[in-house]
């Protein structure tokens, strides 16, 4: 139950009782009492009764007004307490400034942000302006003035100097809670301080990233556009020299990501090192960086810096890598104003230098966007041609030289264009490659010739060895062997009969990949022969690893012969070789009979080429070996 009584009701009742007391208590008295004597005792007890009285009522009156108060100073605790836990839970520094007396006062949280105990500061200190950084001084002051001026709250965020002497970010509040209700004068100004350095180092940390890369630590894609508008507007000339390591990819995949990475970090310090103040380096890709500068007349020696500066191996562990790196170089605004332009054509210039065998860097023509749209206007016709079934197969015989029948037929493949006609295989294979197409046309391709050999099977025609062409793409596709498993005998053609040829690039890849791939298909039946012969890199250890039947003897070494003496002495040891090691040796692009002679000589297999036949579609070639 609540009381509420002030002092001034305490002593009007009091009032109004003890006058009644003495205006009527003679006169009841003397009424009920005749006895001189006994009035005057009456009196005596009146007066006793009278303290008794009004002593209960002041009693109870202070003791009401007491428990009012303990009662009020309890809940004012429990609110101050209250305050207290969230003050602490928001983790707020609390600041009281008496604006008139300059005295300052604050809790202990606001002490912890900066580091400070009770008796490093002093109560009378007003120079809190030489804790704030300089660069946020005139912020925090503003802020007072305009709260000041307009009565209203502020919440600003400025830096204060820890003891230790780094800065720490401080959310302030504040706000005038008392004023002069005379003249309007602030009297006490009061608010609050929150820490909030983590959450500003985490939007830092979050800019960071979002216009870094986070491995290298250099500027991204968006860090690079933003300074190359940047730099067009402050000057419109410039040079955008876009890098690519050639053949990263393969430590990836033999090291792992990991060992790749330190690579890249390595790569980009090196990198960065060989550039000069004004210029700027961004990485854009996995492998790729790009650099902006404005030094037009020594853009070639800053390419040959960059290119020196990989010279050196990069170890890794126990590892050493060597890389090269290929640059395209476009400048503004010769070709190009715009981001998106210099990008696109220094990339296109870039891979025109990973296809030269004489330079690292290229400059950028507007010729090779030409043969860019040419690519990819191959590359569209390329796969509306296999989906339209516009390739067609021709066949070449191969003759055994010892009793001129024909032991087999190369299929080699020809797109039939519509608009240009018979378009041969090395205008587009290489791009199917590229692309990967070449893995739907080489099944197709597999699938037309098995079918004609079962259509000559039919006839009694042809029942020697096909061989068929394929690319490393296909071999090293998980599902190869049980792709052309499955068209073999939905044909139902013999694996003996046929004869997958693949080239000594294959193996340079993955070669345990490779080895594991041709070792299922000769254990399915399939023959394996070696195409162009002589002609790759790879070790020869791997004739005597690899499940071979026949060498091919590439056509550069007998298009001489035989007058040539190092393509006699290359022939011959190949057919050599291939005696020595139990296997089948056939000599390409035979067209003499003085090559024929040669090769029967030195023990030669068998032979293709144009003195007996070129390639022919299946129609003439059954037309002519049945007139012949």
């Amino acid at each position: 139950m609540r009381v509420s009584i002030s002092p001034l009701r305490i002593v009007l009742i009091y009032a109004l009782f003890a006058t009644l007391w003495i205006l009527f208590s003679d006169h009841v008295v003397e009424y009920f009492v005749d006895n001189v004597a006994l009035v005057t005792a009456m009196q005596t007890y009146k007066g006793l009764f009278f303290v008794v009285v009004t002593s209960l009522l002041l009693y109870g009156l202070i003791k009401a007004k007491i428990l009012q108060i303990v009662s009020m100073q309890k809940k004012l605790k429990e609110h101050k307490q209250r305050l207290e836990y969230v003050i602490q839970g928001a983790n707020l520094g609390y600041w009281d400034w008496d604006y008139v007396n300059h005295k300052h006062v604050v809790n202990d949280i606001w002490l912890s942000f900066l580091g400070l105990k009770r008796n490093d500061i002093d109560e009378l200190d007003t120079d809190w302006t030489e804790r704030i950084h300089p660069e946020d001084r005139l912020i925090a002051k503003n802020a007072v003035e305009n709260t000041i001026k307009h009565n209203l709250p502020y919440v600003i965020e400025f830096r204060m100097r820890h003891r230790d002497g780094h800065w720490v970010w401080i959310e302030g509040s504040g706000a005038v809670v008392e004023r002069d209700e005379k003249t309007g004068d602030p009297l006490r100004l009061a608010g609050t301080h929150r820490d909030i350095s983590s959450r500003k180092n985490a939007q830092k940390e979050m800019l960071f990233l979002a216009l870094n890369d986070p491995l290298t630590k250099l500027p991204n894609r968006v860090y690079l556009k933003q300074e190359l508008e940047k730099r067009l507007i402050e000057e419109p000339t410039l040079c955008f020299l876009f890098l690519d390591l050639d053949r990263f990819k393969t430590i990836n995949d033999m090291y792992g990501h990991t060992t790749g990475d330190k690579v890249i970090q390595v790569v980009a310090e090196r990198l960065k090192s060989s550039l000069q103040e004004s210029d700027f380096i961004a990485r854009v890709g996995g492998d790729e960086f790009v650099i902006l500068t404005r030094e037009h007349l020594h853009v070639e020696a800053l390419c040959n810096r960059l290119i020196q500066s990989l010279e050196i191996p990069i170890e890794i562990g126990n590892e050493q890598f060597r890389l090269n790196a290929s640059m395209g170089v476009t400048c503004s605004p010769k070709d190009g104003s715009s981001f998106e332009t210099l990008f696109k054509n220094a990339d296109t210039a870039m891979y025109e230098a990973k296809n030269s065998l004489q330079k690292s860097y290229v400059y950028y023509t507007p010729s090779m966007t030409e043969q860019l749209l040419n690519i990819s206007k191959l590359d569209n016709e390329l796969k509306h041609a296999i989906e339209n079934d516009e390739f067609v197969v021709y066949y070449q015989p191969q003759i055994n030289l010892h009793t001129n029948r024909m032991i087999g037929l190369e299929a080699l493949v020809r797109w039939q264009h519509p608009v240009e006609g018979i378009i041969p295989p090395n205008n587009f294979i290489g791009r199917a490659e590229e692309t990967r197409l070449i893995i739907s046309l080489g099944l197709l391709v597999f699938k037309k010739s098995l079918m004609q050999m079962k259509k000559w099977d039919e006839q009694a025609f042809f029942d020697g060895v096909m061989a068929i062409n394929i690319s490393s793409v296909q071999i090293e596709e998980e599902n190869f062997v049980e792709s052309i498993e499955v068209i073999r005998q939905e044909i139902g053609i013999n694996a003996q009969r046929i004869e997958l040829e693949v080239t000594e690039s294959c193996f340079m890849n993955n070669p345990d990949q490779v080895s594991k791939t041709l070792q299922k298909l000769e254990n399915l039946g399939y023959k394996i022969s070696i195409d162009d012969f002589g002609t790759g890199y790879s070790s020869l250890s791997y004739l005597k690893q690899l499940p071979l039947h026949k060498l091919k003897i590439d056509r550069s070494f007998i298009r001489d012969l035989p007058h040539d003496t190092d393509d006699q002495a290359i022939s011959k040891a190949i057919i050599a070789l291939g005696k020595t090691l139990e296997l089948e040796v056939l000599a390409e692009g035979v067209e003499t009979e003085e090559q024929k002679a040669f090769l029967i000589e030195n023990r030669c297999d068998s032979m293709q080429g144009y003195l007996f036949a070129k390639p022919l579609s299946a129609e003439v070639l059954e037309a002519t070996f049945r007139q012949n």
